[in-house]
């Protein structure tokens, strides 16, 4: 279900403080609003929860919060770099991480990378080419840092993948099965991993995928969430994600229990299976909201716990990237492990797009119009022939100078002939796999907001570069407002 005509508040998403509660359509919880401390099957050597742990706080970020275990507590890894402290629509509280935060993990944790399991409770909103580290072992503020060959529990896109759970780079993709559920989305999930001498077994919710036997690398001392120790990067390149709980297990769960711990997980948290996927691909205009922060996407914005914006046994995946044409699209639609592999057999797997913007300075209207053509048709690579049904996003206004060209390519988008084109027409091949979504005509208070070069100069739905949608915008953009039928996710 989506939400109709809701209208983002002083909620998490807001400009501002980005602290407090926002309502929304539902709970999208199974469990219900108030947060539940998960009964375990087996006992945790560590564990941290937003909604239970004693939590020291500055300027709404964290500097300190317990082990429930009472063993190793977490520090901000430097003055006012700790996680943002944030409630969801729901009420629950989470820690939010930008690309520029980390925690510290006491000296209590000591753990081998042959036996240790990890489970985390979070959203992912993007996964990026420099991994998202959910927990690396060893620490660099207590001079512990170790190489590992990366951390127990990550995820990581290669070369345009679809983006993959990890575990000390046992990447889910060379699972023999399975892999294509090891795909972490913006939705609430468990994710996990528990490694031994024989193996490592990736969890994501109720699934599982088998992957090779890590580096041997014992008595660590510590760790890091958010970064990667042995080898930090940059700040902001370090891991973005929303974390609900993190437990960890040292010495590591067999896989029959590891399996019963997400179970447990999932159950407290009101996370169900995924049946579902969404992919949301194009340009800057779909990757993310500019006007605030980096770790929010148009996926994240869409699976806001609470909102009820999209049915919960979806996942949402957001491949979208800045600078994007057509052709990076091909890229992406034709890369090893990348997005149109990972199919859910018996789910619906639907990817929605915009794309045009950075295409207009090199391209006619026309040769972008057959650009996307082949783009859905070519065959067997075509996103069509390979089974996925399409959501074609009608462009969104912008500045004056390009608004010509987008106003003709809308005009070739609503033609009956662009489904004839793309053999989607009644009776072709690919009839009922395609559809042309009018974004450009969603409405909020009875007026639309993506129509006109006037409506991308306000600044309640637009940043103020006349192209890219403010958070405001970015959920009208999926939800569809006051007209939901307008809206990317309306019948999903």
């Amino acid at each position: 279900m989506i939400g109709v005509g809701v209208r983002l508040g002083a909620g998490p998403w807001s400009v501002g403080d980005g602290i407090g509660t926002s309502s929304g359509v539902g709970t999208g919880s199974g469990a219900g609003n108030e947060a539940v401390l998960a009964s375990l099957t087996a006992t945790p050597t560590t564990r941290w929860h937003p909604e239970f742990s004693t939590i020291t706080e500055a300027g709404g970020r964290v500097t300190h919060a317990a082990d429930l275990m009472g063993l190793a507590d977490v520090n901000e890894g430097a003055a006012g770099i700790g996680p943002k402290v944030m409630t969801d629509a729901r009420g629950r509280k989470f820690w939010r991480f930008e690309g520029a935060e980390y925690l510290d993990v006491a000296a209590g944790l000591v753990s081998d990378s042959r036996d240790i399991s990890v489970f985390v409770v979070g959203r992912v909103p993007r996964i990026l080419p420099q991994a998202t580290r959910f927990l690396s072992l060893g620490s660099r503020n207590q001079g512990t840092q170790r190489n590992t060959l990366n951390g127990p529990l990550e995820a990581r896109l290669y070369a345009n993948s679809m983006g993959h759970l990890q575990s000390f780079s046992k990447l889910a993709y060379t699972a023999p099965t399975g892999g294509e559920h090891m795909v972490p989305g913006a939705q609430l999930q468990v994710m996990g991993a528990a490694t031994s001498a024989n193996g490592t077994r990736l969890i994501l919710n109720d699934q599982g995928a088998d992957v090779g036997t890590p580096f041997n690398a014992t008595g660590i001392i510590g760790g890091e969430i958010g970064r990667y120790a042995w080898s930090t990067g940059n700040s902001g390149t370090w891991a973005q994600f929303d974390l609900y709980e993190m437990v960890v297990f040292s010495p590591g769960l067999d896989p029959v229990t590891a399996a019963q711990v997400s179970q447990d997980l999932m159950a407290a948290h009101g996370v169900v299976p995924v049946v579902n996927q969404l992919i949301l691909e194009g340009d800057s205009i779909t990757q993310g909201v500019f006007d605030v922060t980096p770790a929010l996407s148009s996926g994240a914005v869409l699976t806001e716990p609470g909102m009820g914006r999209i049915a919960q046994d979806w996942r949402v995946i957001n491949k979208a990237s800045s600078g994007n044409r057509v052709s990076h699209l091909v890229t992406k639609r034709e890369a090893n492990n990348g997005w149109a592999t990972q199919v859910l057999a018996g789910g619906r797997n639907v990817m929605a797009f915009e794309i045009g913007r950075n295409d207009w300075g090199s391209e006619t209207v026309a040769s972008h119009y057959a650009n996307v053509v082949a783009y859905l048709t070519a065959p067997v690579a075509g996103v069509l022939p390979r089974g996925w049904d399409v959501r074609v996003m009608i462009n969104i206004a912008t500045g004056s100078s390009l608004m010509p060209q987008t106003l003709a390519y809308r005009d070739m988008l609503r033609n009956p002939q662009f489904l004839v084109d793309c053999s989607a027409g009644p009776g072709q091949p690919y009839d009922g796999m395609l559809r042309v979504i009018a974004t450009d005509l969603i409405e909020d208070q009875g007026q639309t907001v993506f129509q006109s070069t006037t409506d991308a100069q306000d600044p309640t739905y637009y940043a103020n570069d006349g192209t890219h949608p403010t958070i405001l915008g970015t959920q009208l953009r999926m939800t569809g407002g006051e007209t939901p039928e307008h809206g990317v996710a309306w019948g999903l």
